[in-house]
């Protein structure tokens, strides 16, 4: 997590934009955020980036069963790409004339100067500086995705021999695969931490949302200072972006998978601005299973809350219904509603087929709105 002046919070710790200074911070943000394109210049789409490569000598399908005697190869090879970010901030009073930053991490993603951290470590910046090698380098902010707490930076002249790290595939991931995580907690650069994937798809709350999304949840210590650093898997290949961590409890982190980073990737480019918009029904919701009338067991995602005001209670949505498919096609989990829902396009229409009172109720039409827009609720 970010190293910050302010006491985190004692769950997630992370949500920097709130109360009064929500207006201040954002205006802040959206003057941080290069305009013109930022993959201007670059080799194709993110999808044919160098990161989509193996890192050399560590290929194969799947590491050897059992502890390594060493992970000393892996982090020689993928620690070049892992860098310290600094954020400067502006003062809390016109009249402070105290320093302010807050401390992360990051990776390369493209040998041109693309970096990847959390979007917490450098909201309402005003510089952000970028250590690498123990080199100072300026950077901007070029891309941010709120939901998924991940935003792209750009070094203003990257040195020429960046080494971008390769992302892995999260969804391959089993409970108790090794991870490896590196960063710079407290400050202290270069650091190594090890341990396994504890639960490949988390559902939980995240950032300013009362948001349902994806991470992986890891044994690896995760200290302040280590948010945007990378996690990854025994073939040096990016799994997950470090984000959180459980301040009340031991051996508990939480990561934004690598296919979370994909797919903002894409949609940062295909973006005017850089900045990733989301579909918003206004629910909360977790995976469960229920029986219908008939005695038969429906699987799908239990919507536990409706926002008053919002797409899915114009819709008729209620709390207490399961979700059992959308367009059509299957809702097993939350992880799939998920999904479908923030990966919607702000506009869109989803036709919805809830469990209610042992029967299925459909279709129930419902116009999604955006993720932190005018007409959406911090919630999915």
């Amino acid at each position: 997590m970010a190293a910050s002046a302010r006491t985190p919070n004692p769950w997630l710790g992370l949500a920097l934009l709130g109360g009064g200074c929500l207006v201040f911070a954002m205006s802040l943000w959206q003057q941080a955020v290069q305009q013109p394109a930022w993959h201007q210049g670059l080799a194709g789409p993110p999808s044919a980036w160098p990161i989509h490569g193996t890192v050399p000598e560590m290929g194969g399908a799947r590491p050897a069963v059992g502890a390594p005697a060493s992970f000393a190869d892996v982090v020689e090879r993928v620690g070049k790409g892992v860098v310290a970010v600094q954020a400067h901030l502006p003062p809390r009073e016109p009249s402070d004339t105290a320093q302010r930053h807050r401390s992360g991490s990051g990776f390369v993603v493209h040998p041109r100067g693309l970096l990847v951290t959390c979007r917490h470590v450098v909201a309402g910046a005003k510089a952000i500086t970028v250590w690498l090698a123990g080199e100072p380098y300026a950077a901007v902010l070029v891309g941010a995705d709120r939901a998924a707490d991940l935003a792209l930076l750009r070094l203003d002249a990257p040195p020429p021999d960046l080494v971008a790290l390769p992302l892995g595939p999260s969804e391959q991931l089993r409970s108790g695969d090794w991870i490896v995580a590196l960063g710079n907690p407290l400050g202290l650069a270069q650091s190594v931490t090890v341990g396994v994937v504890s639960h490949p798809g988390r559902q939980l709350p995240h950032s300013d949302f009362a948001l349902t999304n994806e991470f992986l949840q890891c044994s690896a210590p995760v200290n302040p200072g280590c948010s945007g650093g990378p996690l990854v898997d025994l073939h040096g290949r990016v799994v997950g972006v470090t984000t959180q961590a459980a301040a009340s409890a031991q051996g508990i982190s939480f990561a934004v998978p690598s296919r979370t980073l994909q797919w903002t990737l894409e949609a940062m480019e295909k973006s005017r601005d850089g900045q990733v918009r989301h579909g918003s029904l206004g629910i909360e919701f977790r995976s469960a299973k229920a029986p219908d009338g008939r005695g038969a067991t429906h699987r799908g995602a239990l919507v536990v809350r409706v926002v008053e005001g919002q797409a899915a209670e114009r819709a008729g949505v209620r709390a207490g219904d399961l979700v059992v498919s959308v367009d059509g096609e299957p809702v097993d989990d939350a992880r799939q509603l998920h999904q479908r829902i923030v990966h919607g396009e702000p506009g869109a229409r989803l036709a919805l087929s809830v469990l209610r009172g042992g029967r299925v109720v459909d279709p129930i039409v419902a116009e999604l709105g955006e993720l932190g827009g005018r007409a959406s609720d911090p919630a999915n």
